[in-house]
């Protein structure tokens, strides 16, 4: 059994991730260095992706609850009389705006599974990720942690505007 190295260091030896990856050489080093660095860019195109969804999601949420408040509020408005003029008035004291808002804000959306169980998902592949990486980094390989530093920043350049109001411009 070799024992893991508790320093930084550029040698090779160290069990990535399985226990049948062992690169010793420059050249499987290197191959090791290149997987690590497509790996810590597929894992910002999935955290863009989902910032992506979460604002659709969030803007779904936002119609269901509209949609819910107008249908309330047609209900209301059919159990006053038949006159057309009421109606209209009704409508206006319902709807002060163009928009229909509520008083006190929802504080938590409501649950749709469709969202919620897809943004589980995203939560343990994410999280998967992070603790793959983690574990890359606890070899204390130095060129293994260069690499993930490298490939989370051309991951962020490439895809940390996606999913962010405004470009991710203030």
């Amino acid at each position: 059994m070799t024992m893991m190295t508790p320093w930084l260091h550029f040698s090779g030896g160290d069990y990535l991730i399985f226990k049948t990856w062992i690169p010793e050489s420059k050249g499987a080093i290197a191959g090791a260095c290149i997987a690590l660095v497509a790996f810590c860019i597929l894992e910002r195109w999935i955290a863009a992706l989902r910032r992506q969804m979460e604002i659709q999601w969030g803007s779904r949420a936002l119609a269901l609850i509209l949609q819910k408040q107008h249908n309330s509020i047609d209900t209301q408005i059919d159990d006053k009389p038949e006159d057309l003029s009421n109606k209209i008035d009704v409508i206006e004291e319902r709807i002060p705006s163009s928009v229909a808002v509520r008083s006190r804000s929802r504080l938590v959306p409501p649950f749709i599974p469709r969202h919620d169980i897809t943004r589980g998902i995203f939560q343990a592949v994410q999280s998967l990720f992070s603790y793959t990486l983690m574990l890359a980094v606890m070899t204390f390989n130095a060129s293994y942690i260069v690499s993930i530093i490298l490939g989370l920043a051309i991951g962020e350049v490439l895809f940390g505007r996606i999913g962010r109001l405004n470009g991710g411009r203030v």
